[in-house]
């Protein structure tokens, strides 16, 4: 017993006489350290490195398996590795102290919390997008700061700081210049507009144009035909088009309904409305019984645009127009809401002028013009009246420009862009 018990001090301070020599990191070379224990516990060899190594290395206080091992020159990393291997054990090194600790808890220690405030992205946006490809960890976004907030692995981590780097970057933003105008259908020839009902869709634009999707949906109270054109600020064509438009509304044959500018990023819409709301007396019936309630329909200029911007620097543009206008049915006290749409998907360059035309109405107006009391005597009182009908076309059409913006900067959405670009071009 005496002998045994000589042996374990002199092992001991062996160990804590030998392994004075400092390791900067675990991973790095350094001095070479012998260890010779027997029966010691992994709290007592964590200690003993501690004060070897400088470094700071602790065991898992639920450790308490006695521990016989033997090393020869090797570095710190070779010792935790030899030592966590022979114990079935692992170690983890976090804020400047490594742990000794099972697989298990490794991983749940090895786990942190990081914030990644945002420059440009919406944190919401992000969030949803990075959610699909982490494979542990909880992202969550905070609006107010616009940042993520994540609790996970450093591997994890690292995913997210990749992606961040593509994602959270400045992007150029599109401004859509409008211009909404109602022209009378016997005008339109002098603006070059014959479409082409059995060719749809028609454009003119230049040789490099693409193609070009455009559909129009609507209700019995308007035509379906549509059309559009294309039409680039570059050519001649398109001056001659727009001094022709500008000589129709001088001349009160064409009506400006709406300018309207929006500006957005790429794949984000932009939507604006321009009109009112007009009260609508519906009848439900149910079990025989009638009830009536009151709804507010829109009645005005909608539209919404969403922009894609490719590498080339041509913008891809989804364009939902509608034009709806309220008729009071004296008979039925009640409104009815003419409605006339269009869906168009066009890729276009940067200042091309898009116009889609095609959206037309037909109007009957009825006149009675009569001489009192004259016009009321039996059978002789046609002969004082006079019955005047008359029929009218018009045509919506729209002229949509995009304009790119450099990365970062935020143009006025109001502004001549076709001056801009004139100015640009060298064209006056």
């Amino acid at each position: 017993m005496k002998s045994i018990h000589i042996l374990q001090i002199i092992t001991i301070w062996f160990v804590t006489t030998l392994l004075v020599i400092p390791l900067t990191t675990v991973c790095s070379a350094g001095p070479a350290i012998s260890l010779s224990v027997k029966n010691a516990t992994l709290s007592e060899i964590a200690a003993a490195l501690t004060k070897m190594s400088g470094q700071n290395v602790i065991a898992d206080t639920k450790l308490s398996e006695p521990v016989t091992l033997q090393l020869n020159n090797v570095s710190l990393a070779t010792a935790l590795d030899t030592l966590t291997l022979t114990q079935g054990l692992t170690y983890v090194e976090k804020n400047g102290v490594i742990l000794i600790t099972r697989e298990e808890n490794a991983k749940k220690l090895a786990a942190g919390f990081y914030t990644f405030p945002l420059n440009y992205a919406k944190a919401e946006d992000i969030q949803k997008t990075l959610s699909a490809i982490l494979t542990s960890g909880k992202l969550a976004a905070d609006s107010g700061s616009n940042s993520l907030l994540f609790n996970g692995s450093p591997a994890e981590t690292r995913k997210i700081k990749e992606a961040l780097q593509t994602l959270d970057t400045a992007t150029q933003q599109v401004t859509l210049e409008a211009k909404i105008l109602s022209i009378e259908k016997s005008e339109e020839k002098n603006l070059g507009l014959q479409w082409n009902w059995d060719t749809l869709p028609q454009y003119i634009t230049s040789p490099k144009s693409r193609d070009t999707d455009t559909k129009a949906t609507g209700n019995s109270t308007h035509s379906s035909h549509q059309g559009h054109l294309r039409l680039t600020n570059r050519s001649q064509a398109s001056f001659c088009y727009t001094a022709t438009l500008n000589a129709l509304i001088a001349s009160g044959k064409a009506k400006v309904l709406a300018t309207p500018s929006l500006i957005t990023i790429p794949g984000k819409q932009a939507s604006i409305f321009i009109g009112s709301h007009i009260p609508v007396v519906t009848e439900k019936h149910n079990n025989g019984e009638s009830t009536y309630s009151t709804e507010y329909v829109d009645a005005g200029i909608k539209l919404t645009y969403t922009p894609v911007v490719s590498r080339d620097g041509y913008i891809t543009s989804s364009v939902h127009t509608e034009v709806s206008t309220p008729t009071l049915i004296s008979e039925l006290k009640n409104y009815r809401i003419n409605s006339r749409t269009a869906d168009t998907n066009v890729r276009m360059r940067n200042g091309e002028t898009l116009v889609i035309g095609g959206l037309i109405s037909e109007e009957e107006q009825k006149q009675l013009q009569q001489i009192p009391f004259l016009s009321k005597i039996p059978l002789l009182g046609a002969l004082f009246k006079n019955h005047y009908s008359s029929k009218s076309k018009t045509e919506v059409i729209m002229l949509l420009t995009p304009y790119l913006s450099e990365a970062g900067t935020s143009p006025a959405i109001f502004g001549d862009g076709e001056s801009r670009l004139r100015e640009k071009t060298g064209q006056h």
